[in-house]
């Protein structure tokens, strides 16, 4: 009897001694957060990743976009398959997109984007380019020029963004956090711009028909200026970042399978704002 009490009473031990040495490991928090120590959001004390990283490279990126409007026949007839060739050029190192001039595209929420850009590049009429800080016009084949010339360029500064369709108290809402890093030391004032594009929007267009699959169509941007929010007015340290979120409410006519989300940092220039870098599209 002694002996098999004392096999009993070893295995009740081994068992306890188990039971112990697990439950730190069962019963440790998970910290979601991100991973990545390259991120500029790099969470230290996550140990999960939620997938929300955002790493800025050190890249010079530029921007292509086209005043056009659903009424303009020559937009139809050319200016979208210009604006097409463009940006299949130069994809992945430009921010693209289309800004809608007093059509039936035009909303509250991108009206103010136009308002503030035609006067920035004096607009003239449609189609109009503009490259990086430069109308170009009708001549749209002088951007791919425009765009290599920015893109060889020692970068600033750079931005990033992360974005997710909310759930729970946000379901409806696009979930914004977008950042900005400078790679130099800086002077002089700075804007960080959120706007939200559609991919392809399916509406008339004089030229093409009613049922035209417009591209990169600017719906709106985020806060209450279409150039942004200050960042800072008095430059920047090599290295330092900077960050802002947004909660931005889904318009009925949106659809989510369609949107993307890009930000560009913009630098005061007198009474206007000239691009400096963005993220691609």
């Amino acid at each position: 009897m002694t002996t098999i009490y004392r096999i009993a009473s070893s295995w009740i031990v081994a068992a306890i001694f188990i039971l112990s040495s697990c439950a730190p490991e069962e019963n440790a928090t998970i910290i979601r957060g991100c991973t990545d120590p390259l991120a500029v959001n790099y969470n230290t004390s996550a140990t999960e990743n939620d997938g929300s990283c955002v790493v800025i490279p050190v890249k010079q990126n530029g921007m292509f976009f086209k005043f056009t409007a659903t009424w303009c026949q020559p937009c139809g007839e050319w200016g979208m398959d210009a604006f097409e060739e463009v940006y299949q050029a130069n994809k992945g190192k430009i921010v693209a997109f289309t800004v809608q001039t007093n059509d039936d595209l035009m909303t509250p929420r991108n009206q103010p984007t136009y308002e503030a850009f035609s006067t920035r590049w004096d607009y003239t009429g449609t189609p109009n380019f503009v490259v990086n800080n430069t109308l170009i016009n009708t001549n749209y084949y002088d951007a791919t020029g425009h765009i290599n010339t920015i893109t060889s360029a020692t970068p600033t500064i750079g931005t990033g963004i992360h974005w997710t369709i909310g759930a729970g108290p946000n379901i409806g809402k696009i979930n914004v956090n977008v950042y900005a890093k400078a790679f130099t030391a800086l002077t002089g004032e700075y804007k960080l711009g959120v706007y939200i594009i559609a991919k392809r929007l399916v509406a008339y267009q004089n030229g093409q028909g009613d049922n035209y699959e417009h591209h990169k169509v600017l719906l709106g941007f985020a806060g209450d200026d279409p150039w942004g929010e200050t960042i800072t007015t008095n430059g920047a340290t090599a290295d330092q970042i900077f960050h802002k979120g947004y909660v931005i409410p889904l318009e009925p006519t949106w659809n989510v399978n369609d949107i993307e989300v890009v930000s560009i940092v913009w630098k005061k220039n007198g009474a206007n704002f000239d691009f400096v870098n963005a993220t691609p599209n």
